[in-house]
C-alpha cells in the first residue's frame, strides 16, 4: 500500500470540523497568530504512518493520522466549551477524501483544563486523537 500524503486528509478534516462548530469558534492549523482572540482551537497533525496494529495476513494495514486539538479560552468555562464543541466535531464527522475510505476518529488521550501561563492568562485543554484510512 502506498502511504497517503497527509495533506488531503488534513484539509478534509479541517473543513468538516469548521462546518460542524459555531462560526464564533475559529480552528487554526498548527498555530494561532499571537493576536488570535479566544475562543479558538489549534489542530496539530503528525505526518501519518502505516498502522502497526491493524495489519492483515500480508502485513498491510491502514494509514493512521494522529493529531492533537488544543482548546483555548479566556476562562476555564470558555476553554471547556471549546473542548466540548471540538470533541463533538472530531468524533461526529467523517470526511470524504477521494480514493480513500476514512475511519471515524478515536480519542486516545486528554489533559485537564489549565492556565497557560501568567503572560497570557488564557486557559487551555488538549485532546489527542487518531483516524485511519485505506485506499478504496
Amino acid at each position: 500500500m502506498t502511504p497517503l500524503p497527509s495533506r488531503p486528509l488534513v484539509d478534509a478534516l479541517l473543513a468538516a470540523w469548521r462546518a460542524a462548530v459555531p462560526a464564533t469558534l475559529a480552528i487554526h492549523d498548527g498555530e494561532a497568530l499571537p493576536d488570535a482572540d479566544p475562543p479558538y482551537a489549534v489542530a496539530y497533525f503528525d505526518t501519518g504512518m502505516k498502522s502497526g496494529f491493524h495489519r492483515n495476513l500480508v502485513n498491510d494495514g491502514p494509514n493512521e493520522l494522529r493529531f492533537q486539538i488544543t482548546s483555548v479560552g479566556k476562562t476555564r468555562d470558555q476553554a471547556a466549551w471549546v473542548a466540548d464543541k471540538m470533541a463533538a466535531a472530531v468524533l461526529g464527522t467523517v470526511p470524504t477524501v477521494a480514493g480513500r475510505r476514512v475511519w471515524p476518529a478515536v480519542e486516545e488521550g486528554a489533559q485537564p483544563i489549565r492556565r497557560e501561563d501568567d503572560s497570557t492568562a488564557l486557559f487551555y485543554a488538549t485532546s489527542q486523537y487518531v483516524t485511519r484510512s485505506d485506499p478504496v
